[in-house]
């Protein structure tokens, strides 16, 4: 137990991620990591495929999703942690919140009509490979017709938050967010709050429900690690860790580059036993 670890947020092609369920399974197993979380966009379609392989390769599927609101104008990214991703209010949420980025994504196409990147609504959906789409996907066929170089600049120039193409799309509450997580048995998971900068938006959350933070993630310092650990223990919520891996769509495969001791795993665990 002492040297088992986990890694709490990963995609797949159900998603914005480039590996299948099975193959982030055996990924997984490759790096020795004990333990995953399936957290896709706005789905659950990777979740059957995932723990089907995780008994094959002996490697705890922890289902779960990701879930984007809003809280005083900042977009915050939900985990939810150990849901019961068959139940069918979710699955009716889920898909009513899939059409509506179908929506937006066409609308996002429209805009970069604009400014001269001839991008079909087909060339998007082909790369999403019947997962739910996403603005990573349009940002790759931005790259693969030359508009951009990288996906950074797809996002940093054109359809990052608040840019020329941008599109807001269809998001439910705050309250409505956590409230479905914990309906459906999970637990509600800030993601990456480093990216937020609001440290009082947090501790708004925490008073709202919310049943933990994501303070080991990527891209970030010992010190801002401690300092979410030391706030998720201040207000006696959970502490989770992931490294938000999307296979080979960013620079690199970021899969287990974030591990937290499986102990996190546990305590998730027990905190759920106690829900029911």
């Amino acid at each position: 137990m002492k040297n088992k670890c986990a890694d709490l947020h990963i995609h797949t092609t159900a998603s914005d991620g480039t590996f299948s369920p099975r193959r982030v399974v055996r990924e997984a197993a490759k790096r020795g990591i004990h333990a995953i979380a399936i957290t896709d966009h706005d789905t659950v379609q990777g979740i059957p495929g995932a723990i089907k392989a995780g008994k094959d390769m002996n490697v705890e599927v922890i289902p779960g999703v990701e879930l984007a609101t809003d809280e005083r104008g900042v977009e915050l990214h939900i985990l939810g942690l150990f849901i019961d991703w068959e139940n069918k209010t979710l699955q009716d949420t889920l898909k009513n919140l899939s059409v509506q980025r179908i929506s937006r994504m066409k609308k996002m196409i429209c805009r970069l009509a604009q400014f001269e990147m001839n991008i079909k609504f087909e060339e998007v959906l082909e790369l999403a490979k019947g997962g739910i789409i996403g603005r990573l996907h349009l940002a790759q066929v931005m790259k693969k017709k030359g508009y951009v170089v990288s996906i950074a600049e797809a996002f940093n120039k054109h359809i990052g938050d608040r840019k020329a193409c941008y599109v807001q799309r269809y998001k439910l509450s705050l309250e409505e967010t956590i409230l479905l997580i914990y309906r459906v048995g999970g637990i509600s998971i800030l993601a990456h709050p480093m990216l937020l900068h609001r440290d009082d938006i947090i501790i708004d959350l925490l008073k709202k429900g919310l049943g933990g933070i994501e303070a080991f993630c990527n891209h970030q310092s010992k010190e801002s690690a401690e300092h979410y650990e030391k706030m998720a223990k201040e207000y006696g919520c959970l502490v989770t860790g992931g490294s938000d891996c999307h296979g080979e769509a960013k620079d690199r495969v970021l899969m287990g580059s974030v591990r937290i001791p499986y102990e996190y795993v546990e305590r998730l665990k027990e905190y759920k036993e106690s829900m029911s």
